[in-house]
């Protein structure tokens, strides 16, 4: 029997290789507005819904149209996905595989819209491989961690029970609010010491959260 009740994982940048990509089309779509928008810009928007990444936006680059931003970018990175272009992440198949045959329940809790997580998730033949789809969207932005408890709940477990699976900041800080195990898997954000309270396991890839599941 595993140590776990349920396991949540968020989708871009740790089940889905699809932040170097973003960077690049979020970038694009703002030059077609005029804007010049840094990498550094965008990547502090990783790990929080669009309504969040929206009121930085507006605050930082008053002349950008976010709506059509954000619009532009959603079609683009649905365009990517359907081509092939955003990859399930090193280890994800060889994980998922280790829960379905422990039958562990398993959870995506993300910051993207419901259509992207299931075009993502389509477009990699993984859809069915989730008991739960959840967003954000309309609740307070990760590091609150009311995404992971509303995951937990629809997964009928104790969040003590859970264990989530994030590569971004705002993600395993949510995730130890919410008092469940985090597990890091770094992406664009690398691991530092100042993640040490919000981390109990860090590792390369996905197929090394295996070893965690079992007693």
């Amino acid at each position: 029997m595993s140590r776990f009740k349920a396991v949540i994982f968020d989708m871009d940048g740790l089940l889905t290789d699809s932040e170097a990509i973003g960077l690049i089309i979020m970038r694009g779509c703002a030059a077609r507005q005029g804007v010049d928008l840094p990498t550094d810009a965008v990547r502090k928007t990783v790990g929080i819904h669009a309504a969040a990444a929206s009121d930085f936006y507006h605050q930082h680059y008053p002349a950008l149209n976010t709506d059509q931003l954000f619009r532009d970018f959603r079609l683009a990175m649905h365009e990517a996905a359907r081509a092939g272009r955003i990859p399930l992440k090193k280890g994800a198949a060889e994980l998922l595989a280790a829960l379905n045959k422990r039958g562990i329940p398993r959870a995506v809790a993300s910051s993207s819209g419901m259509e992207t997580i299931r075009t993502y998730l389509d477009s990699l033949g993984v859809l069915d491989d989730f008991d739960v789809l959840l967003t954000a969207n309309g609740l307070p932005s990760k590091p609150a961690p009311d995404v992971f408890l509303r995951a937990a709940e629809a997964l009928h477990a104790a969040p003590e029970s859970c264990l989530v699976l994030e590569d971004s900041v705002n993600g395993v800080r949510a995730g130890r609010a919410a008092g469940m195990t985090v597990c890091m898997v770094p992406d664009l954000f690398p691991y530092t010491d100042a993640l040490a309270p919000y981390c109990d396991h860090v590792l390369p890839d996905l197929a090394a959260v295996i070893p965690l599941l079992d007693p």
